[in-house]
């Protein structure tokens, strides 16, 4: 359920205003109760690179999300359990189809045109797309490292935020085995408003037709091919519509392609062993979820075994590995939603509706019409498929050495391999084949990629107490890691139309095109981190890291990245302890860091010109090999971009650690970014990698957590985070002072983003729409022409109508529209965040999760894809109840009659353009009509369950049983008009956000699920 908001800048303060209230209102504690919380929250430990440390003595800006909270989500990933659970991460799927990606960013990001995903760290070894990978029933807990402290130990790859996750192994006991299994029913949450009466659509398309001037190509269609010679064509038309129309069955395309139900299990099993030598853990996990769209699926199979041993006193092994397949059918992504929503409704006297929905009707329709370009979607997802499978094997291994009493060594290394294969095949039902059956025809393409990592890792860690109060940690180290990736890839065409086998036989298809690629890369890091902590009062963090890179040339490969944190315990202070102060506010730390983090995400060896090899005509004969540089110009000179972070946080505890609240403020600079430039057409090279511009991200977070109702067997808890983030650029390229990134089409709906000096990254660009021009801006000479009163703006060429798109004037005169680019909206939210309320009695368990989105637009280019432009195509209802009527109804052709015109189209000024071809060309511009609020308020997660008592447990067998029943996606207020709020289906989520293009729909589920402990 959406619950639509019809304001226009709505913003759901609620959330955050509900946030405070649990905390704050509830959060009082009797005086007799315990203060086993605050001892259990102090020894909690947190993550951090290459160590752990107590939570108390963390100086770094850190969020942590533990098995606990991941386990709440049935999911296929822990992308989808994470999501709104950590203060500063922003996790944007691309959509709601199986296998669809996401974007993540920590802060923002800290690129334009370069990655932004945060550096994932498993089990100490880096594990590129992990949240996607792992397990998240192996998962034991999830560190988000953002400040300098946390993320300058990383050095070379913690620009973008580090994300560490702590995998789980065997308990000293008896061998448990854990089962956890759900199975979920995915239904459609919403449907978009299209037309859906017969006769209002063929009416709809009888107008366009008129103004199109394609009124025989809609007999052919509607009317039962009757020619507009015919005796009373014209005058006829609307009785004839609505005599055949008025009771006709009309289909319903979302329906039909997505109204079914979609089901996803998963079954996942554990088995926990150890003696006080040697614990072990093995997991298996099965995942499938079949989407609501016929053939997209996704399928998840995942193996992992942890052993850790104690081989000798002082001697440590810890051993892991991890294989993981992931097969997606459909691509992981579906693009086609505009294809079901624009398909006609009716097949008029053309098509029955059970042709219409079971025959490829697009040769028809497109032949008519040529701007008719949306193939039957039931038809062309079963003729043209696609397959995704990624395998990934990983083995990491560590041996760690006590000596000399306050030393460990630990040696330790990884292996991660990845193989990649994707196909396509379209058959001879497929829009390929039908629009090109010679050229193309039958076609297919098979790609190919495999990549191999291995790392190896050594530090020395040095643990001192000095008297009682001095406690010193060192740790120094070195790194290297070389990573080989290599492609193929072929296009086919022309397979055989009998005896057939697909990509199984290609013997008999034609090679389109074919390519290789192959690339490596390196890193040498030396680090080294000293922690001291004087009488659990005064913290002191200093961190260094030396990286070598092969991304960069011989002059520029090295980088240093240091940082320094300090943080004041001020509760441990004599003159708070014992205060009365104290029985009040149990913990107040400040914290403060600073450092400076690189980046190195660019292509390989972009500091030298590549030479490619092409074919060079010679006495009017092919086939002469030559060799010429690429289009990309090398540069010896490019070199590390760096950020320049600067954190101060507060951690508070209140009323003997019933609420606790973090709270952070950041400055993160990034200087010399890495951003490809455009070159001259004279330098004979299109682009080049160089070191240029400079931006930052300002911003504040707060976590808060509290105990609001702790009575007998009842318990109610909230954990709830807010972020607020502001980039800015700074500078760009010499002597320019913005860059454009353009997406979408015409068609599809296009946008131009700025990153423009002074500004915030996220500024969509376009048109400013106001309404149609109405009856009311014209004056009808004595000869019936119009002539626009003086005042009115002026369209950038030619003679408006009644019912023209009007945009603003944007001359200095201000009289006149002349297409000039201005801003029309800005796609980055003004802060985000989640809130969870855990509520328990006796054996019952109840949790409600929360997410919300303030600020932001949304450019809705599915929307403007569904603005008329072709013949025969739906519409929503908001422009096909509602658009400027030009044909007069008794004439059944077009007036220009200023007062007819105003009697068929009451209340104007509310009106939608009429359909004539000169607002088809309007309707592709990018326009301010589009840009909607992205604000929402989500309940994302609901979740009933029950813990059987240990009596029947007894007599079962069972350590532990629970059943639960969660309904998830179940209700958005939200003033977009869109599927859903939450989408990113551009690419660069930094500097192109909020932008849907007919993104799949997030469906809503419902839950069954069972937890078992023998």
């Amino acid at each position: 359920m959406s619950i639509k908001i019809k304001q226009k800048n709505f913003k759901p303060l609620i959330a955050p205003l509900f946030l405070l209230a649990s905390g704050f209102m509830f959060g009082q504690k009797a005086v007799n109760d315990t203060v086993k919380d605050k001892t259990r929250d102090i020894e909690e430990v947190v993550v951090i690179g290459y160590g752990k440390v107590k939570k108390s003595d963390l100086t770094g800006s850190v969020s942590s999300v533990s098995a606990k909270d991941l386990a709440a989500t049935p999911a296929m990933n822990a992308l989808q359990a994470l999501q709104g659970r950590a203060a500063g991460l922003n996790i944007v799927t691309a959509g709601g189809a199986p296998g669809a990606g996401a974007n993540v960013t920590v802060r923002g990001g800290a690129s334009i045109t370069q990655g932004t995903e945060p550096l994932y760290i498993v089990d100490g070894f880096q594990l590129d797309n992990a949240l996607n990978i792992i397990n998240p029933n192996d998962i034991e807990s999830i560190d988000v490292l953002k400040g300098a402290s946390a993320i300058a130990i990383y050095g070379a790859r913690g620009s973008n935020g580090i994300i560490v996750i702590k995998t789980k192994t065997g308990k000293k006991g008896r061998v448990t085995i854990n089962y956890n299994s759900f199975m979920s029913f995915d239904m459609l949450s919403k449907k978009l408003d299209m037309v859906s009466n017969s006769e209002q659509f063929v009416k709809y398309q009888y107008e366009m037709a008129q103004l199109q001037g394609k009124v025989t190509q809609w007999s052919n269609v509607f009317d039962n091919s009757l020619g507009t010679d015919s005796p009373g064509f014209y005058t006829g038309a609307f009785a004839r519509i609505n005599n055949r129309y008025a009771s006709a069955p009309s289909l319903d395309w979302q329906e039909r392609m997505l109204g079914g139900t979609g089901v996803t299990q998963n079954h996942n099993v554990s088995v926990s062993a150890g003696t006080d030598k040697t614990q072990t853990f093995i997991s298996y996990n099965y995942n499938k979820q079949d989407g609501l769209l016929q053939n997209f699926s996704e399928t998840r199979n995942s193996l992992r075994a942890n052993v850790n041993s104690e081989l000798y006193k002082g001697i440590r092994l810890d051993f892991s590995s991890m294989f993981n397949s992931n097969s997606t059918n459909g691509g992981g992504a579906y693009s086609g939603m505009k294809k079901i929503l624009l398909q006609p409704i009716t097949g008029g006297t053309l098509f029955t509706q059970d042709q219409l929905f079971n025959t490829q009707t697009f040769p028809d329709f497109s032949a008519l019409d040529s701007g008719f370009d949306t193939e039957n979607p039931y038809i062309e997802t079963a003729a043209s498929t696609q397959n995704r499978r990624v395998r990934t094997f990983l083995a990491n291994v560590g041996l760690e050495f006590d000596f000399l009493k306050d030393f460990t060594f630990r040696t330790a290394g990884s292996y991660n391999w990845t193989n990649t294969k994707a196909t396509a095949f379209s058959d001879k039902n497929s829009r390929a084949y039908l629009t090109d059956p010679v050229n193309t025809g039958i076609n297919g393409s098979i790609g190919n990629s495999e990549a191999y990592r291995y790392q190896i890792t050594n530090t020395l860690t040095y643990n001192k107490t000095l008297g009682e109060k001095h406690k010193i940690t060192g740790l120094i180290g070195n790194e290297i890691i070389y990573q080989e990736t290599e492609s193929n890839s072929m296009r086919l065409v022309r397979f055989p139309s009998i005896l057939n086998y697909g990509l199984d036989d290609i013997s008999n298809a034609t090679v389109a095109d074919k390519s290789t690629d192959r690339s490596s890369f390196s890193l040498l890091s030396y680090f080294a981190r000293v922690n001291y902590n004087y009488d659990n009062r005064y913290l002191l963090t200093g961190t260094v890291r030396r990286d070598g890179s092969s991304k960069f040339g011989p002059d520029n490969k090295w980088g240093i990245f240091p940082s320094v944190a300090a943080a004041w315990r001020v509760s441990e202070e004599g003159f708070w302890k014992n205060s009365k102060i104290e029985k009040y506010v149990n913990d107040l730390k400040f914290r403060f860091e600073y450092g400076i983090v690189g980046n190195n995400s660019i292509p390989d060896n972009v500091f030298r010109t590549n030479v490619v090899g092409t074919d060079y005509p010679l006495n009017n004969t092919v086939g002469n090999l030559a060799l010429v540089t690429s289009s990309v110009l090398g540069n010896r000179m490019v070199q590390w971009e760096e950020m320049r972070s600067t954190n101060i946080g507060v951690d508070l505890a209140l009323f003997n650690n019933r609420i606790k609240l973090t709270s952070e403020w950041y400055n993160n600079n990034v200087t010399g970014m890495l951003l490809e430039t455009v070159l001259p057409a004279s330098t004979g090279y299109a682009r080049q990698f160089k070191n240029i511009g400079s931006m930052k991200n300002t911003g504040m977070e707060f976590t808060l957590n509290s105990i609001n109702v702790k009575s007998g067997d009842f318990r109610w808890s909230t954990d709830a985070n807010v972020g607020f983030n502001k980039s800015k650029v700074l500078s760009l390229d010499e002597g320019r002072d913005f860059r454009n990134f353009s997406v979408g089409s015409n068609r599809a709906g296009m946008v131009t983003y700025y990153a423009t000096v002074g500004e915030e990254l996220g500024d969509m660009y376009g048109y400013v729409y106001q309404g149609i021009y109405t009856t009311d801006d014209f004056i009808q000479e004595s000869n019936g022409s119009l002539t626009l009163k003086p005042g009115v703006v002026k369209p950038a060429s030619g003679t408006p109508k009644p019912g023209d798109i009007k945009f603003a004037a944007d001359n200095e005169a201000g009289d006149q529209f002349t297409r000039k680019l201005v801003k029309i909206g800005n796609g980055t939210p003004d802060f985000i965040g989640g809130i969870s309320n855990n509520f328990s009695y006796k054996g019952f368990d109840l949790a409600v999760f929360m997410k919300f989105s303030v600020g932001g637009d949304i450019y809705n280019a599915t929307k403007h894809s569904l603005s008329p432009y072709a013949l025969f195509q739906n519409t929503p209802s908001e422009f096909g109840d509602n658009y400027y009527r030009i044909i007069d109804p008794n004439t059944g052709q077009a007036t220009t009659n200023l007062a007819r015109l105003k009697e068929l189209n009451p209340d104007e000024e509310s009106r939608l353009w009429s359909l004539n071809t000169t607002n088809s060309g309007y309707i592709t511009y990018p326009s301010s009509y589009y840009v909607e609020d992205g604000s929402y308020l989500r309940i994302a997660m609901v979740t009933l369950g029950y813990s059987f008592p240990r009596e029947f447990l007894s007599t079962v067998k069972l350590t532990n049983a629970r059943i639960y029943f969660t309904v998830n996606n179940v209700a958005t207020i939200t003033g977009y008009s869109g599927y859903d709020p939450e989408v990113s289906a551009a690419s660069g989520v930094t500097v192109t956000p909020g932008y849907d293009s007919s993104s799949f729909p997030r469906s809503r589920s419902y839950v069954l699920g069972i937890n078992l402990t023998f």
